[in-house]
């Protein structure tokens, strides 16, 4: 259900309403509360995410001339990536996740206080992302750690996908090992991890289309099995 917002207060008071939230909304001229440990990754990784969604988003538009272009995000947590795509024109965006850590909750409330409207949210497990319809750009960012079948769950994101995929993934800089595959990851009772090395083989074994990659470290993590980030930029 939407809540009533007072109009009388600017954007940055109302998300500040809502308390610390998963990301920093800067992007939309705010400077809101954002939870510091997130914030930290999210600086790492903002600016290879967005330079790969408006990469995507331009490329699409090229190849579909005054067509619909479709964004997903998937683990969208509080929907910040679907609502950016929405922000640069994607004309339908998705947001999609299993709000297992209550963070989804705020993206209908972001989205409203925003004024976003071609951005709608969906609560689902990314194991059933086939049920959807194809979406030209998909955005794999932010989950796959989280899952005990991250390559199953890729598999899906690119099927899904019908001109670019977007993958982000945590890697450890515990190991370098070449085939290292972690279930469940270390510490934890849940989730999975990779190597840098191994989850890029992983990519490259799959014979897709990588039209750019990267690789940094995430500085709101201090564990080395959760330090290391890989971005993949795919066409279809």
């Amino acid at each position: 259900m939407l809540r009533i917002f007072n109009k009388r207060k600017s954007k940055e008071e109302l998300l500040d309403e809502l308390g610390p939230i998963y990301h920093s909304y800067h992007l939309f001229g705010v400077n809101n509360k954002a939870i510091p440990k997130f914030f930290r990754n999210q600086k790492c990784k903002e600016p290879i995410i967005l330079s790969y969604i408006l990469n995507a988003l331009a490329k699409t538009r090229d190849e579909k001339p005054g067509q619909n272009v479709s964004f997903a995000e998937l683990f969208c947590a509080d929907g910040y990536y679907a609502l950016a795509a929405a922000h640069f024109g994607a004309t339908k965006s998705i947001g999609i996740d299993n709000n297992r850590g209550k963070h989804f909750e705020r993206a209908e409330q972001i989205r409203e206080i925003l004024g976003i409207s071609n951005c709608e949210f969906i609560e689902m497990d990314v194991n059933n992302i086939d049920t959807l319809s194809p979406i030209d750009i998909v955005a794999n960012i932010g989950g796959l750690y989280h899952v005990e079948n991250p390559e199953h769950i890729l598999d899906k994101s690119y099927a899904l996908a019908s001109k670019y995929l977007i993958v982000q993934n945590v890697v450890s800089l515990a190991t370098d090992s070449v085939d290292y595959f972690e279930s469940p990851a270390p510490g934890w009772t849940w989730g999975s991890r990779y190597s840098k090395q191994s989850f890029t083989n992983l990519i490259k074994r799959k014979g897709w289309n990588i039209v750019d990659s990267h690789f940094n470290h995430l500085e709101g993590n201090k564990a080395l099995a959760s330090k290391g980030s890989l971005y993949f930029l795919i066409k279809k």
